[in-house]
């Protein structure tokens, strides 16, 4: 059999030996045997050296990041503690299963705190579920885009991302992302799996930056059904936990050092071990280099270094959190001795990890804490500013983007002196918007002529300066900028400078930029200006024909908006179908409308065919509406169906609430349970709502377990909400808690805020603490924005100050923001760091943009009306004067 297959012409190794085992089996031969021999005869014909895939089982759990218990006497090399399963492996299980028999990719991420059991879950669910599946470990993005481009993970295949985030930060992890979202559209019976820390995941979803620096990464993380999350407690079967207990020595510490806080989990691993030794300071448990070298770890992290901290940088780094006697006592070879001991496990502690980054086996050269160390020290530290020496440390940052991160922390801090040489070791590894940033920080520290100067021929970085630019007024000096951007190759340059002139009112100076725009290949402003003057009838049609002589499908689009608007519909379908000839995807639902309003639903239907043919069974939905609101409830459902069968995620969902709607609630639960077997939990979700809004409580309760099954924890926090909301405080106060086991403290912080509105002040404060206790730190923070807003000023006060005990990054920017409105500046600086990218905003309803008004030299800071129009904040009260230094510190 091996001589047979070795004659023939070979694909990968990996299809080979699945065909090898598969072809033993059925001769009765030992599949194993054939496998080796096939392997061998593989290296022997000069292919890719052989890599023995390994199965979960096969892997040391330890390598794929499980945190492994040591004995109560530190004794490390022991099997794994026994599984005690929770709610979410329900979810993640069923997921994976559905994955194996529907053919179908899937990405799977677990988010919860840590040490709270998520890489152990996956390792179970894997092991459990897909035990012949092989498992890839990528070492870093660049190695993951690496294997994807190549076609090296084949079908039937268990990707690992342990802590995901490494994976999707920086320019490479933007690489990275929008391979794997091929490798999930182009792969079946793939399994993407990973972990992230919730902090992670908010800031890689968070749209108002993601979409401008990692759009991929947005993209990816914000397709439906991703997120499973991980409760920190181990809520489940107290006799289960019991009998573990009963059986493993290492169970019963955990569970007597946990207490009634039930998180046994993170006592397994000793971690709040070895957060208490660090919480004595230095020259304790920890000497005073050791305490240093841990703190700066953790802060460089913090800071936005993605990668393990090299050497180089945590030993500069380290000595700015040394008093000065400690810098004078220590000795010449303080900092080896301290890494020395930080790696060592005793008592089962490693509290620094080491690796080695460079080339070739040797020492280890970078160093990161521990996870468990390193998110307790990040929120006690969250409001902190580092030393002036951790930033000339910084300069020795690894990668193109842990420089551009610090950078961004150094100018957020005010550091800018730190901040420009960061940005330019940015700029001289390669990172793709390191130049606009320093461009930016130049035009406000060094003036405009310096900020041209280096932006210097990158599109991007003349587009920063054209945004900041408009944004402080200048409509001259944007417009200039975004001509230097349009020149150097921004398409959409074009538009916005084709905008600033029809907003100042000169169209024919639109329609000149429009025009060299389209001589240069970008119809895009054309289209811009069509939008722009979209009421205005035939002038709007001359900008829209105008693109789609350029070229521009949406062109089209546009004249049949206007052709629709002035009331010619056959215009506007003949329009519409010549879009869709252009594979303009949006065209094929329009014709459904428009064949519909026109009265031939045969064209609509043939319509929404054709589309579906092409990509886009969107029309299919659209169809079933219109269906449904003529009265056509049968008709509605058969088109759901086919675009349930064309793989549109809603249609299950719709199904079922057209059958609850009708009174069949059988068949509404069939449809939401095949809309979560192909990993859409909403439908479940939409069923809660809807039979809430009937007073069938007990339905909506067991949808409500079902979705929550199926992956959408939201369910119980809308019950929840929905009880309180009707007088059910007891109901509602249920349904918080079941959320609360499945990983979801959120419905204890509504419940707080619902009943701040209602005036129930103690029942409120007792739902806060409740949320606190689960790990909401940021509940004290959103119910004191809802006292700001109602005008009880004191009270918010009150909470936000008990939200920065409770190490909410968010209160402390809340709290400075509320001192500045009352003029209490002297107070402000006292809450932290006010502004950054970790708090997004300082209080509800205020903007936090900082932009220099005047010249630098004689510059005060005030707050600017930015364009969201909910800004509570349009006047524009003065700071003190501050003269601008390169390294001016404000925490």
């Amino acid at each position: 059999m091996a001589q047979a297959l070795a004659c023939a012409p070979p694909s990968s190794l990996r299809d080979t030996v699945f065909v090898a085992a598969a072809l033993a089996r059925r001769a009765g031969e030992d599949p194993e045997q054939v496998t080796e021999e096939v392997q061998a005869l593989w290296a022997a014909g000069g292919q890719t050296p052989v890599v023995r895939l390994r199965t979960a089982a096969e892997w040391d759990p330890g390598r794929l990041g499980v945190h492994l218990a040591p004995g109560p006497d530190g004794t490390v090399d022991l099997p794994l503690t026994e599984y005690l399963t929770r709610p979410h492996d329900t979810t993640l299980r069923e997921r994976l299963a559905q994955t194996a028999v529907s053919n179908q990719a899937v990405l799977v991420l677990l988010v919860g705190r840590s040490a709270s059991g998520k890489t152990r879950a996956l390792y179970e669910a894997v092991a459990t579920v897909l035990p012949d599946w092989p498992v890839l470990f990528p070492a870093d993005a660049e190695e993951l885009t690496a294997w994807i481009e190549a076609s090296d993970i084949d079908p039937r295949t268990v990707l690992w991302l342990n802590e995901t985030q490494r994976f999707l930060g920086g320019a490479a992890g933007e690489r990275a992302a929008r391979a794997l979202g091929r490798l999930l559209d182009q792969v079946t019976s793939v399994a993407v799996v990973g972990t992230m820390w919730p902090e992670h995941m908010r800031r890689l979803t968070n749209r108002q930056k993601g979409l401008e620096s990692a759009p991929h990464a947005l993209t990816l993380l914000t397709r439906p059904h991703v997120m499973i999350t991980v409760p920190d407690t181990l809520d489940g079967d107290p006799a289960a936990l019991a009998s573990a207990a009963a059986r493993d020595p290492r169970v019963a510490v955990a569970v007597r050092a946990a207490g009634s806080g039930r998180r046994v989990l993170q006592h397994l691993t000793v971690g709040p071990e070895l957060v208490r030794r660090w919480e004595m300071g230095p020259d304790q448990w920890f000497t005073a280099p050791e305490h240093a070298v841990l703190t700066a770890a953790t802060e460089a992290r913090r800071l936005g270094h993605a990668s393990a901290v090299p050497a180089r940088m945590l030993m500069e780094a380290a000595a700015g959190f040394m008093d000065s006697a400690a810098r004078a006592t220590a000795s010449k070879e303080w900092f080896p001795a301290a890494i020395d001991a930080l790696r060592t496990t005793e008592g089962g502690l490693a509290p620094l990890i080491a690796e080695r980054h460079e080339p070739g086996v040797g020492e280890p050269d970078s160093y990161r804490p521990d996870d468990y160390l390193e998110q307790h020290i990040r929120r006690v530290r969250a409001h902190r500013a580092p030393p002036a020496q951790f930033w000339s440390g910084a300069r020795w940052a690894r990668t193109a983007d842990d420089a551009y991160a610090l950078g961004r922390a150094a100018e957020q801090r005010r550091r800018y002196g730190s901040a420009i040489p960061l940005y330019e070791l940015a700029i001289e590894q390669g990172h793709s918007q390191a130049r606009a940033a320093l461009a930016v920080l130049r035009a406000t520290t060094e003036g405009q002529a310096r900020a041209e100067e280096t932006a210097a021929t990158d599109p991007v970085a003349w587009a920063a300066l054209a945004v900041t630019r408009e944004a402080a007024g200048d409509g001259s000096a944007s417009f200039d900028a975004y001509r230097h951007a349009a020149e150097s190759g921004d398409s959409w340059a074009w538009a916005a400078m084709a905008r600033i002139r029809e907003a100042e009112g000169d169209p024919a100076a639109a329609d000149a930029v429009a025009a060299r725009a389209a001589t240069a290949g970008e119809p895009v402003a054309w289209r811009t200006l069509g939008r722009m003057r979209v009421t205005r009838g035939a002038v709007a049609a001359e900008a829209f024909e105008q693109a789609a002589r350029a070229g521009d499908g949406w062109g089209d689009m546009g004249l049949a908006q206007v052709a629709e608007r002035s009331g010619d519909l056959a215009a506007a379908v003949a329009h519409a179908t010549r879009a869709a000839s252009e594979e303009v995807g949006a065209a094929w639902a329009t014709l459904v409308r428009l064949y519909w309003a026109l009265g031939d639903h045969a064209s609509a239907l043939e319509a929404a065919t054709s589309g579906a043919d092409v990509g886009h069974p969107e029309g299919w939905s659209l169809l079933a509406r219109l269906r449904n609101a003529a009265g056509d409830r049968a008709g509605a459902a058969a088109a759901h169906r086919e675009a349930a069968g064309l793989g549109v995620g809603a249609a299950w969902r719709e199904l079922a609430l057209l059958a609850e709607s009708d009174g069949d609630s059988v068949a509404a639960e069939e449809a939401a349970a095949q809309a979560a077997r192909t990993g859409d939990p909403e439908a479940w979700t939409a069923l809660v709502e809807a039979r809430e809004e009937i007073g069938d409580e007990a339905g909506a309760a067991h949808a409500a377990a079902e979705a929550a099954r199926a992956g959408d924890v939201d369910a119980w926090i809308m019950l929840a909400r929905a009880r309180e909301n009707a007088g059910d405080r007891r109901g509602a106060e249920l349904a918080a808690d079941l959320a609360a086991e499945r990983g979801a403290t959120d419905a204890w912080s509504a419940l707080s805020r619902i009943r701040e509105r209602a005036g129930d002040r103690d029942g409120s404060r007792r739902a806060v603490l409740r949320a606190t206790a689960l790990g909401a730190f940021d509940a004290w923070t959103a119910l004191g924005r809802m006292r700001e807003g109602m005008g009880d000023i004191p009270a918010a006060e009150r909470a936000y100050v008990r939200g920065c005990k409770a190490g909410d990054i968010e209160a402390y920017a809340a709290l400075g923001a509320l001192y500045l409105v009352q003029g209490r500046t002297h107070e402000a600086p006292r809450t932290g760091r006010l502004w950054t990218q970790d708090s997004p905003t300082p209080g509800k309803g205020y903007c936090r943009r900082w932009r220099p008004r005047r010249p630098a030299r004689l510059r005060r800071r005030r707050w600017v009306g930015c364009a969201r129009r909910d800004c509570q904040r349009r006047s524009k009260p003065v700071r003190p004067a501050v003269r601008r230094r390169p390294d001016r510190q404000t925490g």
